[in-house]
């Protein structure tokens, strides 16, 4: 489910758009909904397994830039639990912190309760 990017649309409405290939090591191309933006990011797949899809924030200067997002899901005894962390670093983080925090952490949430919603209305 997570490395199938055509279904994005359909649930995420933070990363409405990814392309590339969900396999460590590649490079993948989002669009990013965020705060009333749509951004494009350049990032490279990091872990890609049957139950978490990671990629790292691609940054010339990983002193003043770098972080990774990580999507996961883990069976639980009623379905399943679904986690999203998002970890940033480097000089300039604290910035990241102040201005994009909360944005980050209401998108991420969203996204939890849109792929639960896609999965109630369209079970596998």
């Amino acid at each position: 489910m997570l490395g199938d990017f055509s279904t994005y649309p359909a649930w995420n409405p933070l990363t409405p758009a990814v392309e590339g290939e969900p396999q460590a090591g590649e490079i993948v191309h989002l669009t990013v909904r965020l705060g009333g933006s749509t951004m494009k990011r350049v990032h490279r797949v990091s872990r890609a397994d049957g139950t978490a899809l990671c990629w790292t924030i691609e940054s010339a200067a990983p002193w003043f830039l770098r972080g990774e997002r990580c999507q996961t899901l883990r069976a639980t005894e009623t379905g399943c639990r679904y986690e999203n962390d998002e970890r940033v670093e480097g000089l300039v983080s604290p910035i990241v912190e102040l201005f994009y925090a909360a944005k980050v952490r209401a998108a991420l949430e969203d996204v939890g309760r849109s792929l639960r919603d896609h999965l109630v209305a369209s079970p596998r």
